[in-house]
């Protein structure tokens, strides 16, 4: 029965040569790397859920304490005493504007309001503060105030009052740039304007309950402190107990003036085919990525000899008559052997080989020089006595 279960191959059972315990932790060393990664990941999106400190990026935001936000000036009106609100939604701007005594402050430079919900904000404050306001925004916010260009930031003095508003007067000039504007009141007109209507960066209704400033950088934490911005931020703003403070930004769109989902606009059977392929997909990956089993040792159907594929690699240098590159190969094989002989680097020079073979051997480095670099056989004699003439060199180093 024995002898019957030696010749019966297919009764035997042949593992890997590990446990189970070894073979589980060698899959946990694969994978170890992934799974670390992954708990990096998700703890960076944690820290980042949880570890929000109420700040923000954009530009003029009084929680953004960047060189571009505001928040030095509402820090500063809140310690004068004035609430500050900064409204999330046109929802919420509308609703804190409209509980009391208040200045709405607006700040739209990607014009994500629309006409309509602009309407919605005219005549609930005490006050209407436009920061670089735009067409569209003037003429349902201020119809009495129009653009008039641009005033260049490279000018090198600054925009200097001149009018009769006390806010202006006080402030006595403000840092040039952004744009400007005509209105029944204006101020900071800019040096280099010439000819036609007067305008400034300061712009406002006969009554100031509506104001449009042309330079938004003025009130930055970068700015704030330059010429007269802070006394002209703090007067504009700090004329009610309250600043409702609203920028709006894309949640803010209309639901009209939302851009289509191109998602929507395609067939019903995409989605299910796009699942089918996803599925495929996985499949596919599991299918090729599984695990190999051990190598199988299987014999060559031929062995070659390494003398063998000298002699053929010999034989095709001799068909082509390629003397030069034989000899070249020749050469540079020697070389490499007499310098792992003479204890030489790998990156050393045919001049170094040559010395510590003199050193080595009796010979000249001159004749060692000659044979070794510029001989240069030019017949299939020469070739085979220089070839022999390199071989007695090695065995004569060999031998030392």
């Amino acid at each position: 029965m024995a002898a019957q279960s030696d010749q019966n191959p297919a009764t035997e059972v042949v593992g890997d040569g590990g446990s189970v315990g070894r073979t589980a932790a060698a899959r946990l060393r694969r994978v170890a790397p992934w799974l670390v990664l992954g708990f990096l990941l998700v703890g960076v999106v944690v820290v980042g859920f949880f570890g929000r400190s109420g700040q923000d990026g954009v530009a003029l935001s009084p929680v953004n304490p960047a060189p571009a936000g505001a928040m030095a000036l509402a820090e500063v009106l809140e310690n004068r005493g004035v609430e500050v609100i900064q409204a999330e939604s046109l929802e919420a701007a509308a609703e804190s504007a409209a509980l009391g005594s208040s200045t709405l402050l607006i700040h739209d430079p990607d014009a994500w309001l629309s006409a309509d919900q602009l309407g919605t904000l005219a005549g609930i404050a005490d006050r209407l503060v436009l920061i670089e306001p735009n067409q569209l925004m003037l003429g349902e916010l201020a119809p009495g105030i129009r653009q008039a260009g641009l005033i260049p930031d490279s000018e090198e003095d600054p925009l200097v009052a001149a009018c009769q508003v006390e806010d202006a007067i006080a402030a006595g000039s403000i840092s040039a740039g952004g744009f400007a504007y005509r209105a029944d009141l204006i101020c900071f007109p800019p040096a280099t304007a010439q000819g036609g209507p007067p305008s400034g960066s300061y712009a406002a209704t006969a009554n100031q309950e509506v104001v449009a400033l042309g330079n938004g950088s003025i009130i930055s934490n970068e700015t704030i402190d330059l010429e007269g911005n802070a006394a002209l931020a703090l007067r504009t703003l700090g004329s009610t107990p309250v600043v409702v403070w609203y920028q709006p930004t894309a949640a803010d769109l209309a639901v009209g003036d939302a851009p289509v989902d191109p998602l929507n606009l395609l067939p019903d059977w995409v989605n299910p085919v796009m699942l089918w392929l996803l599925g495929s997909a996985l499949l596919a990956v599991l299918w090729r990525g599984r695990r190999l089993g051990p190598l199988v040792q299987e014999p060559l159907p031929v062995v070659v000899r390494a003398a063998e594929t000298a002699e053929g690699r010999a034989r095709l240098y001799q068909d082509s008559a390629s003397i030069d590159r034989a000899a070249s190969n020749l050469r540079a094989a020697t070389l490499i052997r007499l310098a792992t002989r003479l204890r030489l680097p790998a990156t050393g020079s045919v001049t170094e080989v040559v010395h510590a073979a003199a050193r080595h051997t009796n010979r000249s480095v001159a004749a060692l020089d000659a044979l070794l670099r510029t001989t240069k056989p030019t017949s299939d004699a020469q070739l085979v006595r220089w070839s022999q003439d390199l071989d007695a060199l090695e065995k004569e180093i060999d031998t030392r």
